[in-house]
């Protein structure tokens, strides 16, 4: 009844009006009587990672040989006596020939497995997974005890709650 009375109100009012008004709304109190979650399908990509324990080679050099830091300071002494000059000539080759022999040591040997450590190594993949999520509340208002609306609304209320329910009157 009192929905009525409020109906009848907006229109008086509307009509009574200037002519350019074309639409009057009112605010009415509303009692929840349902509120219902609406769900969606989706997919989605779930991360697992995997691990394992895998054993890895550890390399080292073998050392070079004697023969090798002999050419070593062979082309060290000659690339050194290039460089001096005068009395410096006979030190740049001695030098020469020192670090020659030197590099041909260290780098002259064979990369070499000395050795194997186990090491964790992680994959990560992904499986798609199908789930439902909420969108939405189907909410269902009692007006005045009399009347029922059904709205979509972004929230859940309980049922029972007195919400405010703006309606609006167009007249064409």
């Amino acid at each position: 009844m009192k929905y009525i009375l409020t109906t009848i109100a907006l229109v008086m009012s509307m009509t009574t009006t200037n002519a350019m008004a074309s639409s009057q709304s009112a605010t009415i109190d509303g009692v929840v009587v349902a509120s219902t979650a609406i769900m969606q399908e989706i997919i989605r990509n779930q991360p697992e990672q995997s691990c394992s324990i895998v054993e890895v080679p550890v390399y080292g050099n073998s050392g070079g040989t004697a023969a090798d830091a002999i050419a070593g300071a062979i082309i060290g002494g000659v690339l050194g006596n290039q460089v001096g000059k005068g009395s410096g000539k006979d030190a740049a080759t001695i030098f020469g020939a020192i670090i020659g022999a030197k590099a041909a040591e260290e780098n002259g040997g064979k990369k070499v497995i000395v050795g194997y450590k186990q090491v964790e190594q992680c994959d990560v993949t992904y499986r798609r997974v199908k789930e439902s999520v909420v969108v939405g509340y189907e909410t269902t208002v009692e007006l005045y005890g009399e009347m029922l609306h059904v709205f979509e609304t972004n929230r859940q209320y309980q049922v029972g709650t007195t919400v405010p329910v703006r309606m609006t009157l167009t007249l064409n």
